[in-house]
């Protein structure tokens, strides 16, 4: 369902902020308290099977996204600006030690990552409209990759996979839509404190699918249906949410 680890991470990245605020929209049938702890568990939970997962992008996109939460949040400048800062060190430093070792071997999949764009890259240039059809990013890979390369089905960035696929054309086409969907769809804050129930599962829903749409940089989530399916779902969801309500029906000649 999820194929490798990664993918694994994927959802998480697209789920967790969701999940949350559902279970904090539980104020009629859960005390504060019992939503915390609920809350607590599942984020818990859900945040080592991230760091078991062992994806180094999923790590650095779950913190942005809790930064972005942070910054949601409506309290003090300064306190909020000190939780920003302690949260992205922590982060961090949380981040570099565990894949220390990691980096010390030369970050081999980053440098695979960076052969397999350059070979999408390569391969838009050569065919800029139509690309090499859909799914054959292998077949053109194999004929550039470096000896020293792994052998990979899919560019493991699906923007990159457009333009090898279908071209220039294509790379524009994905690329505007989910940018302009993301951004059209972005559920800004109320200018009160008082805001309405929903807003932050609607912002957590977004921030989920800004996960989803920032981890296909760097892997291939379009193509696995147990993350684009709901990821295109959401995205449906909060682009509905923002079109224009349409006009009551006039009133008849005669009623009141």
């Amino acid at each position: 369902t999820l194929f490798y680890p990664n993918a694994l991470a994927g959802a998480l990245l697209l789920l967790l902020p969701a999940t949350l605020a559902a279970l904090w929209q539980l104020r009629s049938r859960l005390t504060p308290a019992a939503r915390c702890f609920l809350m607590g568990v599942v984020a818990t939970a859900a945040l080592g099977c991230l760091y078991w997962s062992g994806s180094k992008g999923g790590w650095l996109l779950m913190l942005l996204i809790g930064l972005l939460a942070l910054l949601r949040v409506q309290f003090s400048r300064r306190l909020k600006l000190a939780l920003v800062i302690g949260v992205l060190l922590a982060g961090l430093a949380g981040f570099f030690w565990k894949y220390a070792a990691f980096f010390e071997k030369g970050a081999t999949s980053v440098t695979a990552r960076f052969d397999y764009w350059r070979a999408a890259a390569q391969t838009a240039k050569e065919r800029p409209i139509f690309g090499t059809g859909p799914g054959t990013f292998a077949i053109a890979y194999e004929k550039v990759k470096r000896p020293e390369s792994e052998m990979a089905r899919l560019t493991h960035n699906d923007y990159f996979e457009q333009a090898s696929d279908s071209g220039v054309p294509g790379f524009l086409a994905y690329t505007l839509f989910i940018v302009a969907a993301l951004a059209r769809s972005y559920p800004k804050a109320g200018k009160t404190a008082v805001q309405r129930p929903d807003d932050w599962l609607v912002f957590s829903v977004w921030l989920g699918v800004l996960g989803w749409g920032l981890q296909t940089l760097v892997e291939f989530g379009l193509y696995i249906p147990s993350l684009a399916w709901p990821a295109f779902t959401f995205l449906g969801w909060l682009t509905a949410r923002k079109l224009p309500t349409p006009p009551q029906a006039a009133r008849r000649p005669g009623t009141g």
